[in-house]
């Protein structure tokens, strides 16, 4: 069984960190600025490579 557990984030909370629009919110995350996994109708985003883009923008592969 694995045992690694990483923290997801959602577009709602991804809006509260950012302090952006849902339209903007999810701009960026169709922009493939960082990884995405889409459950059905909903998105998440894993919060480890979400805050090393926002720490190294440089480093972001666009």
């Amino acid at each position: 069984m694995c045992e690694k557990t990483q923290e997801i984030l959602t577009v709602g909370e991804l809006r509260q960190i950012l302090k952006i629009s849902t339209n903007t919110a999810y701009n960026l995350i169709h922009s493939g600025s960082f990884p995405v996994i889409k459950i059905g109708r909903t998105y998440r985003i894993p919060a480890e490579p979400f805050y090393a883009g926002l720490e190294n923008p440089s480093a972001v592969v666009h």
